[in-house]
């Protein structure tokens, strides 16, 4: 910049060079001018101006809560969880031998491998969820509800609920808070297959269902603290959907998401 600054007014700032600069803001320039207000003056301004670029435009629309809340009783959304194309057509024909739903349903591609499931009876939805896990054409099905508040871009696929058996325990620890305590150590525990009339159970495994992030290996097992600073080896086996759709075990490391090495200490 030549010269010094004679006179600056809003939208010009004249130089005494005789130059004309257009500035949107006020300022008064003397020779004992601090520098570091101007600075503030102009990024003060600056935020005003880009401001005034967002887009702040809303929509108010409506929404037909009664009837939106009555359908999502009804309907589920799934995802096979694969690199390949799942074709519409032929997951309706496998899903309906394998759910056999009382009163039909229908299901609708939403995107991807992403399908909608509309039950014409509620009891149907609830099994279908209460059975959880599944597969298709061997491949993790997720099954969720869809809330009928949210977007399908808004919903999350990555947890789903298997049953893990713990094996390793001696009877004087198969009890229902180390079921907990374990469980809660890989994931969100939902039910604990605890069927013992007392408070142990003499069983050769404990089983609990967890919600697993199956986007992240699955524990394998944990170290199980013994006295004279030994330790043993317990075990965790899941159970997932196999291709005719009935429960199968399987050995951490076998599936897509899990693999062995990976260890755990309660």
């Amino acid at each position: 910049m030549h010269g010094s600054v004679l006179v600056m007014h809003e939208g010009t700032v004249r130089f005494g060079c005789g130059r004309e600069k257009w500035a949107p803001f006020f300022l008064c320039y003397r020779p004992a001018f601090n520098f570091a207000f101007l600075f503030v003056l102009i990024m003060d301004n600056i935020i005003t101006q880009t401001r005034s670029l967002l887009c702040e435009d809303f929509i108010e629309l409506e929404a037909d809560n009664l009837n939106a809340t009555m359908e999502a009783a009804l309907t589920l959304v799934v995802k096979a969880i694969t690199t390949k194309t799942i074709p519409l057509k032929p997951l309706q024909n496998i899903l309906l031998k394998a759910w056999k739903p009382l009163k039909g349903m229908k299901v609708q591609h939403i995107q991807g491998n992403i399908f909608s499931v509309t039950f014409n009876h509620e009891w149907d939805r609830k099994r279908i969820m209460v059975s959880r896990p599944w597969s298709i054409m061997s491949s993790h099905l997720v099954v969720r509800d869809w809330s009928s508040d949210r977007a399908i871009e808004e919903l999350s696929f990555d947890y789903s609920p298997f049953w893990i058996r713990i094996f390793g325990l001696p009877p004087n620890q198969m009890m229902k808070i180390n079921a907990e305590k374990i469980g809660a150590k890989i994931g969100k525990v939902l039910d604990i297959d605890f069927t013992s009339d007392g408070k142990i159970s003499w069983n050769k495994f404990l089983r609990i269902q967890v919600e697993l992030n199956i986007t992240t290996p699955l524990h394998s097992g944990f170290h199980r603290s013994k006295a004279a600073n030994t330790k043993s080896w317990i075990s965790l086996r899941t159970g997932i959907i196999s291709g005719n759709h009935r429960p199968a075990s399987f050995r951490p490391g076998k599936g897509k998401h899990v693999v062995q090495g990976s260890s755990l200490s309660v």
